[in-house]
């Protein structure tokens, strides 16, 4: 599960691109906190921000932020990032403040881990049908990342989303029924199963052929 990370900031200008522009020539990023009945405007340090990315789970971490200027230390998560098209660096973020003792829906993606016997020893095709689900937890107790073992998977199996999270704090809202990630037979066999299909077919009309001959 996430542990709580903490972030501090300043509040800034809003209305004007001038100002923003300007923070982020000093190396901060502008951002909006999105409250509970209120807006803040804040401004955060962009290198904190990525360090914060690049941990594990970063962009689903709770964040406790400490803005100067602001009346309360609030629990928020990253709700979005603007990132620049061609240069690739952050423009904006927008953080949502929570209720930590409030359950709340989002969506994760799934991590699938290992090579499946059904792959590695006998050639199966490894299909990936889904790519995130939908969950519901408390804040606290959301996963870092959603990582299925898939080591055991054999050919012929499917596993659906009620088979890939076992959590007991973590409740799928994706359709349990829903096929996540399938290890299908090889190619060749099919093929093969196809023709000695064909040749059984082949013979079973051939057959009577010949006994008509002999009348």
């Amino acid at each position: 599960m996430s542990e709580a990370v903490n972030l501090g900031g300043t509040l800034r200008e809003v209305g004007r691109k001038g100002p923003s522009r300007r923070l982020r020539r000093e190396g901060k990023l502008p951002g909006m906190i999105y409250g509970h009945g209120e807006n803040v405007p804040v401004s955060l340090d962009v290198k904190e921000v990525l360090k914060l990315l690049e941990t594990r789970g970063g962009s689903h971490r709770i964040i406790h932020s400490r803005i100067e200027g602001d009346k309360k230390e609030r629990a928020v998560m990253i709700k979005s990032l603007d990132v620049h098209p061609t240069l690739d660096t952050l423009l904006h973020i927008d953080l949502l403040e929570i209720d930590e003792s409030k359950p709340m829906r989002l969506e994760m993606e799934l991590e699938f881990n290992g090579v499946p016997v059904g792959v590695k020893e006998k050639g199966g095709e490894l299909r990936e049908h889904r790519k995130k689900l939908l969950i519901e937890c408390l804040p606290k107790d959301i996963p870092l990342r959603l990582e299925v073992d898939i080591r055991g998977m054999d050919v012929g199996e499917t596993w659906k989303a009620k088979d890939v999270v076992r959590s007991e704090a973590v409740t799928v809202l994706t359709d349990p029924e829903t096929p996540v990630i399938s290890v299908a037979m090889p190619k060749q066999d099919k093929k093969a199963g196809a023709a000695g299909q064909g040749e059984e077919g082949a013979a079973a009309n051939a057959a009577p052929a010949k006994d008509a001959k002999k009348k």
